[in-house]
């Protein structure tokens, strides 16, 4: 997978980053200021690499690195000042200045790992089995569409901290409890 998302405060750092992505044949899909819309992308996907600065108007990187978890593999770019204050091992660095060979080289390794870390969520039948019926409890009694089910529960479970099938089984448990 090539996924790039790149999210940065500054307009000019943010432009100036996806060019020498995109240069250099990377996929950007997506370019974000907040914290917050880089998270609705990476909840809309599972494997992806972000890059980023330290901070964004609503969080750091480091609010952004607990809320993604293992969807995404973050790459903040920033001074060493910055990058000595992150202290996550799932978030990888690169020191300001940068060489557009150090950018490409550090996502291409980052695409390696990716594609030998994000295999897709690993649930059972179960488990998907669950996720489906919770979906399906939610269509038919809220009216939800199936894209807005899934969102509902991707969302309930970053709230709450669950993982999505844990929460599609409280989903279940409460309007089976109703009837």
């Amino acid at each position: 997978m090539d996924k790039v998302i790149v999210a940065f405060e500054n307009d000019n750092n943010r432009r100036r980053v996806c060019e020498l992505l995109e240069s250099g044949g990377m996929n950007v899909i997506g370019s974000f200021k907040s914290g917050a819309d880089v998270i609705r992308a990476v909840g809309r996907m599972y494997g992806c690499i972000v890059v980023c600065g330290y901070k964004f108007p609503d969080m750091t990187v480091i609010d952004l690195a607990h809320h993604v978890g293992n969807k995404a593999m973050i790459l903040v770019v920033a001074s060493q000042q910055y990058l000595n204050m992150i202290e996550d091992e799932h978030v990888f660095k690169l020191a300001t200045p940068f060489s557009r060979s150090d950018l490409l080289s550090s996502v291409k390794i980052l695409m390696q790992m990716e594609g030998k870390v994000f295999k897709g969520p690993r649930r059972t039948g179960k488990e998907a089995a669950e996720i489906a019926r919770a979906k399906e409890l939610l269509m038919m009694r809220n009216g939800m569409t199936e894209n807005e089910a899934h969102r509902f529960i991707q969302r309930r479970s970053m709230d709450t901290g669950r993982k999505a099938v844990e929460t599609a089984r409280l989903i279940i448990q409460s309007y089976e409890a109703i009837e």
